[in-house]
């Protein structure tokens, strides 16, 4: 017991299993330290807790325990690889063969225990991806009431705000956090808000050049529409699908980007089956030139299909369509083309799913808010071993579709040297082709996808490195496009960007961790030669790289560099940040129209104001002034009959001072607040205040003057 200290600690007391439960805490905490000293502080204290599990096992038969030990010190050989302690690493290393490095890890994760390595984790993770990081947003800034809005991407922050199920602590931004809190008290600015978003949409369906920009802006609004609002968008997209004659690929990205944003229950399964069919119809007749841009649309559509809740699809029904289209691109020579195929297919195989593998294992709590990024903390709930071993299950061919054809053991295991490989990149990426069953790797780069979404980069480095399909051609391929459109993103800070940079090198350089996989350091090349000409880059590091790269391998690997520098960048440019909104913008020009549903939001505030301190009593009133008091009744009940009824005037008759003014203004009151958009504008227009020549002169008439 520590001097001083208030709890006794129990750890005598501990079982030999309880013991073997806290070093493996300790490892844990050791693997997601960032600061190198408190990380190596917990190693010492796993290797201490370690000892006295050790005395029991060395006299016991249970090879359960003794795979444990095993499994703890492989666990600290990878951490200590991490950062850079290569000697104790294979110390601990060597101590795991020891006790039997073989089986699987105790306890309740089943991730397989690794055999010791003397290139491993080090390689793949040194001193890249240390940190997770806020996803780029754009600065919010408070609208004041009743105020014009600066742009599109500040209403739908306001509206993602006051739909999203959150407490106010979880809002990092304090302006944001009392904009919330001051707004929910003022429904009326709250419907101003939501009008204006509806008026946007209405403004896009007018625009008759729907241009990238414009399509942009409307599809930053889709996360925080009212069901009504995101109906009609979405039927105004298959519209101008379906008139163009030729595929636009700007309306393809939005449409995609669209039903990534729905919430459930905007879409139904007619929906998908809809645009799959539209999408069959139009790609018949593609030129060559225009196939890989959008077969990469069609992509992104066909992973936002994936990504949906919808029940009841078919799935012979939504993969007949594209199939002969995609089918035709298997024998493409271009493997960029390919690849969008093969990924676009593993989408079809996954668009019926209940809810797709990197939904299910990565999800973040129900704390995720759509429209509002970088304002609200995130609930960091990953099941990132759950996700590993899902992938494994898909690469064992245990999960899917119910085929009992197990996946086929990649051709490139243990691959030694350029070209012997065994098997093309083109053709492995066929097998990719196919309905029969699901791949690894198109699960795994969603997966990836989610982590670069919300900045979980100790995550993403994780997955990549750790995941089944690690040495998949595919899945390199994929990998690599992300790191460098996580490098060619200004938006990220300059250390996330280097890391996607630095990992790149490692895939290029590390054959015997990576593979020799020609095409994929083909496409690494062509990628870091792409990030030179992509303002804000650090354009001296990525040239060192290239030296790097050109330097690296044998006389056959520096023959392929010189030959990938002298092809080029090649023409498949790396997506760069957001869309643009053009300028003037729909929320502009709807802005510049005359609000009168904002006047009259005035008016009812005024008008509510004025009242809300007044005593008032309901008054009663009987049919006639000879009428029985027996029969009086609540008077703003017969008013409201009156309202619903066909009689066009209601006479109100009454002495000096009954109160018949006084039941007039609150009655206007009652009307202003059950005031819903274009119903019937209540109006208190006091006539003792009016000059007398207002009202009809003898002749019948009001002059003119007056009647203005």
């Amino acid at each position: 017991m520590v001097s001083g200290s208030i709890i006794l600690s129990p750890r005598a007391s501990l079982s030999l299993q309880q013991v073997l439960d806290l070093t493996n805490v300790y490892v844990e905490g050791a693997r997601k330290a960032v600061d190198p000293n408190i990380a190596l502080v917990l190693c010492h204290d796993a290797e201490v807790s370690l000892y006295q599990v050790k005395r029991a096992a060395k006299h016991s038969e249970d090879t359960t325990m003794q795979e444990g030990i095993a499994s703890v010190y492989i666990d600290l050989g990878e951490v200590l690889e991490t950062h850079g302690r290569q000697n104790e690493a294979q110390t601990f290393y060597r101590k795991s063969v020891k006790w039997g490095s073989r089986g699987r890890v105790h306890g309740s994760s089943s991730r397989a225990i690794h055999p010791p390595r003397s290139i491993g984790l080090a390689t793949r993770a040194k001193n890249i991806f240390l940190r997770n990081v806020r996803p780029p947003s754009i600065p919010f800034h408070p609208p004041e009431p009743n105020s014009r809005l600066s742009d599109t991407h500040q209403l739908a922050c306001c509206l993602g705000l006051l739909q999203a199920n959150i407490e106010p602590e979880d809002i990092l931004d304090l302006d944001a956090r009392t904009w919330l809190h001051n707004t929910k008290n003022e429904p009326d600015e709250g419907e101003r808000l939501k009008t204006l978003a509806t008026d946007v949409v209405r403004a896009f369906k007018r625009d008759e050049f729907k241009d990238a920009k414009s399509v942009t802006e409307v599809v930053i609004l889709a996360p925080v529409l009212e069901r009504d609002d995101f109906r009609y968008l979405i039927k105004e997209f298959y519209s101008g699908i379906d008139q163009s004659g030729l595929l636009d690929v700007h309306e393809l990205e939005g449409l995609a980007r669209l039903i990534q944003a729905a919430r459930p229950g905007d879409l139904v399964s007619d929906d998908l089956v809809k645009v799959l069919t539209l999408l069959s119809t139009q790609l018949r007749d593609i030129p060559e030139q225009s196939k890989h841009q959008l077969t990469v649309a069609v992509s992104h559509v066909l992973d936002a299909m994936a990504d949906s809740s919808v029940k009841g699809l078919n799935r012979e029904t939504i993969h007949e369509p594209l199939s002969a289209y995609l089918d035709g691109l298997k024998r493409s020579s271009d493997p960029y083309l390919v690849f969008q195929a093969a990924h676009a297919y593993q989408a079809l195989l996954c668009a019926p799913d209940d809810e797709p593998l990197w939904q299910a294992t990565l999800r973040r709590g129900e704390k995720i808010t759509q429209g509002i990024p970088g304002l609200v903390g995130v609930a960091k709930e990953l099941d990132l071993n759950g996700f590993i071993d899902g992938l494994g299950k898909i690469q064992d061919g245990q999960e899917g579709v119910g085929e009992t054809v197990p996946i086929v053991k990649t051709a490139y295991e243990g691959a030694a040297s350029l070209g012997e490989n065994g098997q093309g990149f083109l053709e492995c990426l066929e097998e990719g082709l196919c309905f029969s069953r699901k791949r690894a790797w198109y699960a795994a780069l969603r997966g990836a996808d989610a982590l670069i979404r919300d900045g979980a980069f100790i995550e993403f480095k994780r997955l990549v490195c750790e995941s089944p399909c690690q040495r998949d051609v595919t899945f390199q391929w994929g990998v690599c496009q992300r790191l460098g459109e996580i490098a060619a993103n200004s938006e990220w800070n300059g250390e996330t960007r280097w890391s996607a940079i630095a990992l790149l090198g490692e895939i290029y350089q590390d054959d015997v961790v990576w593979g020799d996989h020609t095409n994929v350091k083909q496409w690494i090349v062509s990628i870091l030669m792409q990030l030179t000409s992509v303002p804000g880059g650090d354009i001296q590091f990525i040239e060192t790289q290239l030296l790097k790269l050109g330097e690296s391998g044998d006389t056959k690997k520096q023959e392929l560099y010189r030959m990938c520098r002298d092809d080029g960048p090649g023409c498949y440019p790396l997506k760069v940040g957001r869309f643009e909104i053009g300028s003037p913008s729909l929320l502009d020009r709807v802005q510049e129209r005359p609000d009168v549903e904002g006047s009259l939001r005035q008016l009812r505030r005024q008008r509510l104001k004025e009242r809300e301190k007044v005593v008032y009593i309901p008054p009663e009133a009987k049919a006639g002034l000879q009428a029985s008091d027996e029969t009086r009744f609540p008077l703003l009940e017969k008013v409201e009959e009156f309202f619903t009824s066909d009689q066009q005037v209601f006479l109100l008759l009454g002495e000096s001072a009954a109160g018949k003014s006084t039941f007039n203004r609150e009655l206007e009151c009652h009307l202003w607040r059950t005031y819903k958009k274009g119903g019937t504008i209540p109006l208190y227009i006091n006539l003792t205040n009016q000059n007398k020549t207002w009202l009809p002169n003898s002749s019948g008439d009001a002059s003119s003057q007056n009647r203005r």
